[in-house]
């Protein structure tokens, strides 16, 4: 798990972390973290739990450190905004083993306001989709286990691929696509990627610290990744149908970002003032 500035998340979120079942070390790079983060990891008194401090360096790069750490044939790859159920590693590793995959992961939901995760992980069932694809939103779920190299971040991963791959360190800053050039290179090594729906990982809120920063900068910084990610692994992305060419993908992209951040935005606050004109007239 890297983590940076992220207290209040780990606070809410690292026992249900330490309360996964199977789990025999926990590895947490502190990159860069000036909020107390480390002292407050140290201090729980849990045997398994290592402490990697290091200056910031980003996400790829706290990564890739805890994985030089870790012992063991899986490493599950966490995040500090993550509530995981405790079952979560061993269903994965399940499914790995049912498909002799070497890469598992499970969809990942956003729950705020204190609601029931049993109830938002039946209703995202519920509404399942067969095709999942580059910019599919990590909440969809499948309605079966899908071999797809399009995961999100939280996975169980067989060492092995470690002992060939890491995350890509140049894909700094915000750390934009840094899972999906992870798995669409196993992919390209042999390896086999599954997403399934029998489990999920949660948000509960949202947290300052981790890969925010100013909007401008964010978003000049994901532009910039993209277009790393995109190059890179164009030939297989050109396979699997999800482009036609890297300048014609970024600029969808490009699009897609702009509505994301002043589009949408515009939209919404236009429909609240037409509703409150309504709601007067």
């Amino acid at each position: 798990m890297p983590t940076f500035n992220r207290l209040a998340a780990l606070q809410r979120n690292f026992d249900s972390v330490r309360a996964v079942e199977g789990v025999e070390e926990i590895i947490v790079v502190v990159d860069g973290s000036t909020d107390g983060s480390a002292e407050w990891l140290e201090g729980l008194g849990d045997q398994r739990i290592s402490v990697i401090r290091q200056p910031q360096r980003g996400s790829p790069a706290a990564r890739n450190a805890g994985i030089d750490a870790a012992g063991g044939d899986w490493i599950l790859m966490t995040e500090d905004d993550c509530f995981l159920p405790s079952e979560f590693a061993l269903t994965l590793l399940d499914v790995a083993r049912a498909h002799q995959a070497d890469i598992v992961s499970a969809p990942w939901l956003p729950v705020y306001g204190g609601g029931d995760i049993n109830a938002a992980y039946q209703r995202a069932r519920d509404r399942a989709q067969a095709d999942i694809h580059l910019d599919t939103s990590p909440k969809v779920f499948p309605p079966e286990d899908l071999v797809t190299p399009f995961l999100n971040g939280v996975v169980l991963v067989r060492r092995r691929v470690f002992d060939v791959l890491r995350y890509d360190e140049s894909l700094t800053r915000n750390a934009w696509r840094e899972e999906t050039s992870l798995f669409l290179s196993a992919v390209e090594h042999g390896f086999r990627c599954v997403l399934t729906p029998r489990t999920a990982s949660f948000q509960l809120d949202q947290w300052d610290g981790g890969q925010r920063g100013p909007v401008l900068a964010y978003e000049l910084w994901a532009l910039r990744n993209n277009w790393r990610f995109l190059r890179a692994h164009a030939a297989m992305l050109r396979r699997l149908g999800e482009i036609r060419t890297p300048f014609t993908a970024q600029a969808r992209f490009v699009r897609g970002r702009i509505w994301e951040r002043i589009g949408k935005p515009i939209q919404l606050r236009w429909g609240r003032l037409l509703s409150r004109a309504r709601g007067r007239s």
